[in-house]
């Protein structure tokens, strides 16, 4: 009977998706594991699903969580503060969107946090909500490490001084 049960799961287990993500750069950092572990189950009404990626998790619906890219620089980029995460909103053309990003979809960078978090939300998690009630969902999980930079308001910029002794 319990070779039946495995067997039995093991066919299951066929039938979940896997979404294909691309890896990062420092996947293998520790922290990310941490972060995967305190990502939410379900988003949208969307359960997890498999991935293809070492620090990577994903939903049902094609949103994604990628952690260990490459820690952005300076941006002016339009940066939000989510559940006090500062997240760097990605325009549609911008070519740091993954593959599974695109139409019907937002993609965020954390940051100010080392390892550096994407994360692709598509218009079906969001449903009638906000794309904010969704990046908080993730608040906890990048709250695991201290921000070392955060986004600015225009007004808080330092003003650049042009030197004119020509």
């Amino acid at each position: 009977m319990k070779r039946l049960s495995i067997l039995a799961l093991a066919g299951l287990a066929a039938c979940t998706p896997t979404l294909g993500l691309d890896p990062t750069p420092h996947a293998s950092d520790p922290v990310c594991a941490q972060m995967l572990m305190a990502t939410p189950g379900e988003i949208g009404g969307f359960t997890r699903v498999n991935t293809t990626s070492q620090s990577t998790t994903a939903w049902a619906d094609g949103s994604s969580f990628r952690c260990g890219l490459d820690q952005p620089g300076p941006s002016t980029d339009r940066c939000i503060t989510v559940g006090g995460i500062d997240w760097l909103s990605l325009d549609s053309g911008d070519e740091r969107i993954p593959d599974n990003g695109g139409d019907d979809t937002w993609t965020f960078l954390s940051y100010g946090r080392q390892p550096t978090v994407e994360i692709v939300i598509t218009t079906d998690a969001v449903g009638a909500g906000a794309v904010t009630d969704v990046l908080a969902q993730f608040s906890s999980a990048l709250s695991i490490v201290e921000p070392q930079r955060e986004c600015l308001a225009l007004v808080d910029a330092p003003l650049s001084v042009e030197d004119d002794s020509d």
